[in-house]
């Protein structure tokens, strides 16, 4: 991820709260225009950031994809592919630091999705793989976990070539999560809190749930099982792994949060009891040794709670009602609650900082970008304002004629598709 950039006698001023620098934030400016390497129209277009290099993409009613990369600090293209691959219709795109990963929808003709793994050096195709419509990828440093239900088989992809590094038998369609890190929510990340940029390196592991209820904690690079305990949670259940613990909201009729420490797989700690007749969702890490999520009085939304517990022994630490929660994102020990048209922002006591119309997203573990309405994929403008968490924020003027939800950023520059190119823009 890029880094907060500030220039001259301006560093002698940067606040520091709380401990994270504050991003020296001014009006947008357009810095960069790109042609397409495949125009765009109204089929699938985005547009993806990680660290000083942004990937645009565009489809043509033929479904032919074309990708340009460009360095957003020279402000140069890197490569142009206008013959990525052909797909009735596009799905998505996700940036590593050594491949640009792209993924088609599903195929009516097969029932398959195709998956393309572009090398960040040139854009030459590194290698491609058939997903089943209920296939799960997961991606580490330099090993990608792909739950093969169709086949049934677990199996460790080597990212530079897609050579099987080990497989197993799976034939109970096995859930896995991938074990992340303070650091991996740090930087950058999308609307729905999607990391731009993870610090993948720092814990390979990952949790295997089987139907059977046993949960299996494994390395991504080898697929050796380290530890295993019975009766953790159902396929079903939401889980999530971080910081080495596992975090676990049974489904059942008891409404119940576990954690497990995934270095002994021993007894659980209960961290939240809920109602039984509400419900809980959206499991996210909210700071040190805290967990976030939003508890429903009787499943009617409108009554949505966000609630902080103690990540270790349990317990709530507060509570806050924002009705309609869409998503939550860690920025420090702050967190974004986002609704479907407003954004609301939470300080470490449960307090609210700061509620505006729009979407915000997370820049880093400080540092906010706000839109000012929804991230769509129709062309409009945006007025953009930055946020250190804590102090005052700078309007920063509108950014014109962009498709918003097909748009990027890292702490500096925002990428976007346009209604007929593509557009680098600095904010700071």
């Amino acid at each position: 991820m890029a880094g907060v950039v500030v220039l001259g006698l301006a560093a002698a001023a940067v606040v520091f709260w709380p401990g994270v620098r504050a991003i020296d934030f001014h009006p947008v400016e357009e810095i960069g225009r790109f042609e397409p390497a495949v125009p765009v129209g109204s089929a699938w277009s985005d547009a993806e950031v990680i660290g000083e290099r942004a990937y645009f993409a565009s489809a043509d009613p033929d479904g032919r994809l074309g990708v340009v990369a460009v360095d957003t600090g020279s402000r140069e293209v890197v490569w142009r592919n206008p013959a990525v691959g052909t797909a009735a219709l596009w799905d998505r795109m996700i940036a590593l630091p050594s491949a640009l990963v792209v993924f088609s929808a599903l195929e009516s003709g097969t029932g398959k999705a195709q998956m393309r793994l572009l090398s960040a050096e040139d854009g030459a195709e590194l290698w491609n793989r058939p997903l089943g419509a209920s296939d799960a990828v997961h991606i580490g440093a330099d090993t990608m976990v792909l739950v093969d239900r169709v086949e049934e088989r677990l199996l460790g992809l080597d990212l530079a070539d897609g050579r099987v590094r080990w497989e197993e038998k799976d034939p109970d369609a096995t859930t896995v999560v991938t074990v992340t890190t303070q650091a991996d929510l740090a930087g950058p990340a999308g609307s729905a809190g999607r990391p731009f940029s993870p610090n993948v390196s720092d814990d390979d592991r990952f949790v295997q749930i089987n139907s059977d209820r046993s949960a299996s904690v494994r390395d991504i690079r080898t697929g050796k099982v380290a530890r295993t305990r019975p009766s953790v949670a159902s396929t079903s259940d939401e889980v999530i792994a971080h910081e080495g613990r596992l975090f676990v909201q049974e489904s059942g009729t008891a409404k119940r949060i576990f954690a497990y420490d995934l270095e002994k797989l021993g007894e659980p700690v209960t961290l939240h009891t809920a109602d039984p007749a509400d419900s809980l969702s959206k499991l996210t890490p909210c700071g040190e040794a805290r967990l976030c999520f939003v508890e429903t009085a009787g499943f009617d939304h409108d009554k949505d709670e966000v609630v902080a517990v103690d990540a270790v022994k349990g317990g709530e630490l507060w509570r806050h009602s924002v009705a309609q929660v869409e998503s939550l994102t860690p920025v420090g020990d702050s967190l974004l609650a986002v609704t479907d048209d407003s954004s609301l922002l939470l300080g470490g006591g449960g307090d609210a900082t700061w509620t505006v119309p729009g979407v915000a997203v997370r820049l880093d573990a400080g540092n906010v970008l706000r839109f000012s309405d929804g991230l769509t994929t129709s062309v409009g403008s945006r007025s953009l304002s930055g946020v250190h968490v804590g102090d005052k924020a700078t309007e920063m003027g509108l950014v014109r004629d962009v498709r918003p939800g097909a748009c990027a950023w890292n702490t500096s520059v925002l990428a976007c598709v346009g209604e007929t190119d593509f557009a680098l823009y600095s904010f700071a």
